[in-house]
Protein backbone atom coordinates (compact mmCIF):
# COMPACT_ATOMS: atom_id res chain seq x y z
CA UNK A 1 0.00 0.00 0.00
CA UNK A 2 2.85 2.35 0.70
CA UNK A 3 4.06 1.86 -2.89
CA UNK A 4 0.60 2.66 -4.19
CA UNK A 5 0.44 5.86 -2.14
CA UNK A 6 3.95 6.86 -3.19
CA UNK A 7 3.12 6.40 -6.88
CA UNK A 8 -0.23 8.16 -6.58
CA UNK A 9 0.35 10.88 -3.94
CA UNK A 10 -2.85 12.78 -4.79
CA UNK A 11 -5.05 9.72 -4.39
CA UNK A 12 -7.51 10.38 -1.60
CA UNK A 13 -9.23 7.07 -0.86
CA UNK A 14 -9.73 4.98 2.23
CA UNK A 15 -7.50 1.93 2.41
CA UNK A 16 -8.38 -1.36 4.08
CA UNK A 17 -6.39 -4.48 4.82
CA UNK A 18 -8.51 -7.63 4.92
CA UNK A 19 -6.90 -10.45 6.89
CA UNK A 20 -7.71 -13.32 9.24
CA UNK A 21 -9.08 -12.33 12.63
CA UNK A 22 -6.01 -13.82 14.28
CA UNK A 23 -3.73 -11.37 12.42
CA UNK A 24 -5.24 -8.15 13.81
CA UNK A 25 -2.28 -7.24 16.00
CA UNK A 26 0.21 -8.07 13.22
CA UNK A 27 -1.66 -5.83 10.75
CA UNK A 28 -1.59 -2.89 13.15
CA UNK A 29 2.04 -3.58 14.02
CA UNK A 30 3.03 -3.50 10.34
CA UNK A 31 1.15 -0.32 9.39
CA UNK A 32 2.77 1.44 12.38
CA UNK A 33 6.30 0.64 11.19
CA UNK A 34 8.52 3.74 10.98
CA UNK A 35 9.03 3.37 7.22
CA UNK A 36 5.25 3.79 6.74
CA UNK A 37 5.02 6.82 9.02
CA UNK A 38 7.12 8.98 6.70
CA UNK A 39 4.86 8.93 3.64
CA UNK A 40 4.28 12.26 1.95
CA UNK A 41 0.52 11.89 2.47
CA UNK A 42 0.95 11.11 6.18
CA UNK A 43 1.33 7.94 8.23
CA UNK A 44 -0.19 4.82 6.70
CA UNK A 45 -1.79 4.05 10.07
CA UNK A 46 -3.93 7.20 9.68
CA UNK A 47 -5.22 6.16 6.25
CA UNK A 48 -5.57 2.41 6.55
CA UNK A 49 -7.97 0.27 8.55
CA UNK A 50 -8.27 -3.46 9.15
CA UNK A 51 -11.26 -5.63 8.24
CA UNK A 52 -11.19 -9.11 9.78
CA UNK A 53 -12.47 -12.01 7.71
CA UNK A 54 -15.34 -12.54 10.16
CA UNK A 55 -16.61 -9.01 9.54
CA UNK A 56 -16.36 -9.51 5.80
CA UNK A 57 -18.39 -12.70 6.09
CA UNK A 58 -21.05 -10.76 8.02
CA UNK A 59 -21.05 -8.01 5.40
CA UNK A 60 -21.44 -10.53 2.58
CA UNK A 61 -24.72 -11.66 4.15
CA UNK A 62 -26.17 -8.14 4.21
CA UNK A 63 -29.47 -7.77 2.46
CA UNK A 64 -29.25 -5.61 -0.67
CA UNK A 65 -25.45 -5.57 -0.59
CA UNK A 66 -25.26 -4.88 -4.32
CA UNK A 67 -27.06 -1.55 -3.81
CA UNK A 68 -24.95 -0.33 -0.88
CA UNK A 69 -22.19 2.23 -1.18
CA UNK A 70 -18.67 1.73 0.09
CA UNK A 71 -19.65 3.80 3.15
CA UNK A 72 -21.04 0.58 4.65
CA UNK A 73 -17.43 -0.57 5.19
CA UNK A 74 -17.11 1.84 8.11
CA UNK A 75 -19.42 -0.43 10.09
CA UNK A 76 -17.03 -3.35 9.57
CA UNK A 77 -13.57 -1.76 9.82
CA UNK A 78 -11.38 -1.78 12.88
CA UNK A 79 -8.95 0.94 13.81
CA UNK A 80 -6.17 0.61 16.28
CA UNK A 81 -7.01 1.91 19.71
CA UNK A 82 -4.26 4.14 21.00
Amino acid sequence: MADLLALQPNMNIKLHIVAPDSRQEKVFQEIRRPVFSLLESGPLSDRCSYIPYSNLKDLSKAKHLERMTDAVLEDYTEHEEL
